[in-house]
């Protein structure tokens, strides 16, 4: 938890105080972009691309940049502080809705781009063409002919139908998911108001385009098994043949009205229920050609002569189950909004709780607000309940379906298995509905209301509550502010990140290493030390709201607890000026630093030269004795200073070899040469700089708070 308060605090770091002028600019700024999305959304349908609703998706990023920036400002009045609050989740609502309208606005534009039912009207009337030539000559030849074209064709254009048709279910999925966005404050209404128009014309033009695909092509892609396909063929060939593959057809579209309906319960939409709607009618369809082609088979008439009607009871339940699949999901929401007024109403009566000056208004404003909640949510569940009896009646009716003959029981079954889904879903959500409004409908008896009157009337009960509260967040205040004094796990972190710029880096800029580390850390800090300032001053505006109190023992109370939280404030501003808390103007640093140089001068002393200069760098010291040397360097006694010392050293002596062999080294390394051969002996000097623990760099101790 404290990691978390720290990171929170740390955005705070740079943060200045927010001017009336800053916050309206954010405010237009939000109304500018987002009057900017309404726009581009404006007659998208007409658009042949989706590029509008990518540059509205752009202009909605820079409205949540804008809600970032005005939320940082703190707003303390609307619209700002309504933006501030209810901004972030509106954005995130939109861009899922905006992101399915481009889904949708996608798949309209390839669609209008195929062309895909023209192009099936030509070759429907191709077709037919071509079987009326074999019919008029009665050409026997013709029953096969026509049965591969009609095959070759329905090939064609089956997969490119059947794949529109999974694009229509999703399309149906975006839509209600599109629509889903439903906020209206401010400008958003206008926002929505164009995204709902959008969804519609789209979703329109979209079914508009199904229909006429479905008119044009459905039956071709049926191949041999299309209706004027079947009819040619009766007139050259055999009914019993004829009848066979009408039942099978028959007994496949019930297969697939049964697979459209399986789960159709728990979808949102109502696509599948459309499909089936649509399979009833090519049952429709097949029974009338079995009637014309059933001649004296016994099956075939009890088909043609029970099932048309049975099939316009199973469309009557059908549309029921659609009628009522709008208003299966309206139950959803109660619970949430139920929270929510709640949440408002026990906000309302905080504000007012530890505030003996507007005790009594409290009271009134609470009361009034509690009865007008209660009113509404009862008038919500009343008018669920009876939602819910209108919409059980209905799918009962539709359950009343029981036809089971052959391939229907499956299509029955599925149907009562979807009505019952529906049924189940709706009354537990208003059971939510129920279970989470229950308080909010007893007005002034909700417990919470009524313990907060109960302390708002008293006037010693609502004191006695206050510094209750209080001191169990001064407790907080002070377990968590543990953290930043000494020994505390925030302070004992940020000294050692104080201590490994001094040890565990080499020595080079060292200096300008510690005191920027230690100017970060103490920035840090400082600004951790300001938010606990701000919060102890906030209990202490609370303690002062109610010191008016008359009563002896909890005036008292309220004294001394203001007694020790003015101590600890005042303990908490002069900690700024002690140990790590003063940056780089800390005493104990700047003697490390001074004593590390020290410390490398004093291993210089007696050298015959000092920072002698070679190719790739100097020498911190060079000893000469004739015909024999000493080159030396100096580091801090650390795992990079000593990792530092090794490489280095090996670097000079491989420098001063090579310039030896290429007779170039200067006079005073000349003398370290005897018998032809350089003699140099080679070594690191290491200094203790580092200190050894955060008792060298900070204050050790710090009064406890009362």
């Amino acid at each position: 938890m404290k990691n978390r308060l720290t990171l929170g605090l740390l955005a705070l770091l740079f943060a200045a105080p927010a001017s009336a002028d800053e916050i309206d600019d954010r405010v237009r700024a939000i109304d500018d972009n987002l009057s900017r999305i309404k726009d581009k959304l404006d007659g998208i349908v007409s658009d042949s691309s989706s590029s509008d609703i990518d540059s509205a998706l752009d202009y909605l990023n820079t409205v949540k940049s804008e809600v970032d920036r005005l939320k940082s400002l703190d707003p303390q009045s609307d619209p700002g502080k309504a933006m501030a609050y209810y901004y972030p989740d509106y954005i995130s609502k939109f861009r899922e809705s905006a992101q399915y309208l481009k889904r949708m606005k996608d798949a309209q534009v390839k669609a209008d781009e195929s062309r895909l039912h023209e192009r099936c009207y030509e070759a429907d009337r191709n077709l037919k063409s071509f079987m009326q030539n074999f019919i008029e000559k009665k050409d026997p030849n013709g029953v096969s002919k026509i049965s591969d074209e009609a095959e070759k064709v329905g090939r064609q254009y089956s997969d490119e139908y059947k794949r529109l048709q999974e694009v229509h279910s999703d399309m149906d999925r975006a839509r209600g998911y599109a629509r889903y966005f439903s906020e209206s404050h401010g400008r958003w209404s206008d926002v929505k108001g164009e995204l709902h128009d959008g969804v519609s014309d789209i979703w329109d033009r979209w079914t508009r385009r199904m229909e006429e695909t479905k008119s044009k092509c459905q039956e071709l892609a049926k191949g041999r098994d299309s209706d004027a396909v079947k009819d040619a063929l009766a007139k050259l060939g055999d009914n019993n043949r004829v009848r066979k593959e009408l039942t099978e057809k028959l007994n496949q579209l019930l297969d697939q009205t049964g697979s459209y309906l399986s789960g159709a319960g728990a979808r949102t939409g109502t696509s599948e229920i459309d499909y089936a709607l649509g399979y009833s009618n090519d049952i429709a369809s097949q029974l009338e050609q079995l009637r014309n082609a059933r001649g004296e088979d016994d099956v075939a008439k009890r088909m043609t002569d029970v099932w048309p009607d049975k099939n316009k009871e199973f469309r009557r339940s059908l549309e029921l189950v659609k009628q009522v699949k709008p208003q299966q999901f309206s139950f959803d929401a109660l619970s949430t909004t139920c929270k929510a007024n709640e949440d408002q109403l026990m906000g309302t009566a905080k504000n007012y709780l530890g505030n003996l000056d507007e005790a009594d208004t409290g009271v009134k404003v609470l009361t009034e607000q509690a009865e007008k909640l209660a009113t509404e949510t009862r008038q919500q569940l009343d008018a669920a309940e009876k939602r819910l009896g209108e919409q059980d009646r209905l799918l009962e009716e539709a359950k009343r379906f029981s036809f089971d003959e052959g391939r229907w029981r499956t299509v029955r079954d599925r149907l009562h298995e979807t009505a019952t889904a529906m049924q189940r879903h709706m009354k537990g959500k208003l059971d939510e509905g129920k279970a989470a409004c229950g308080k909010l409908t007893q007005g002034v008896n909700h417990p919470d209301v009524a313990s907060a009157l109960k302390t708002m009337k008293d006037r010693d009960l609502l004191v006695k509550a206050t510094l209750e509260r209080v001191a169990q967040d001064y407790e907080a205040w002070k377990k968590e502010r543990r953290g930043l004094k000494p020994g505390g796990r925030f302070r004992q972190e940020s000294a050692d990140k104080l201590l490994q710029a001094f040890c565990d880096q080499d020595e080079f800029q060292i200096a300008d290493r510690v005191q920027r580390v230690a100017d970060e850390v103490a920035s840090v800090m400082g600004n951790l030390q300001r938010q606990y300032i701000d919060r102890i001053n906030q209990l202490l505006a609370e303690l002062k709201k109610v010191e008016s109190t008359k009563n002896p023992t909890l005036k008292a109370e309220l004294n001394r607890q203001s007694r020790n939280m003015t101590a600890a404030r005042k303990r908490l501003e002069e900690a700024g000026n002690l140990g790590i808390l003063r940056g780089r103007n800390n005493p104990k640093i700047n003697m490390y630093l001074e004593n590390g140089n020290k410390k490398h001068l004093a291993l210089q002393t007696g050298c015959t030269a000092m920072e002698y200069e070679i190719p790739g760098g100097r020498i911190d010291c060079v000893n000469v004795s004739d015909g024999s040397c000493e080159v030396i360097e100096i580091k801090p006694n650390s795992p990079t200073g000593r990792s530092a010392g090794e490489e280095q050293i090996s670097k000079r002596k491989t420098v001063l070899e090579e310039l030896h062999r290429n007779n170039q080294l200067k006079a005073l390394l000349q003398r370290c040469v005897k018998d032809g051969s350089l003699n140099i002996r080679y070594q690191v000097k290491y200094y203790e700089y580092c200190p050894v623990g955060i008792d060298n760099i900070d204050v050790l101790t710090e009064d406890a708070d009362e």
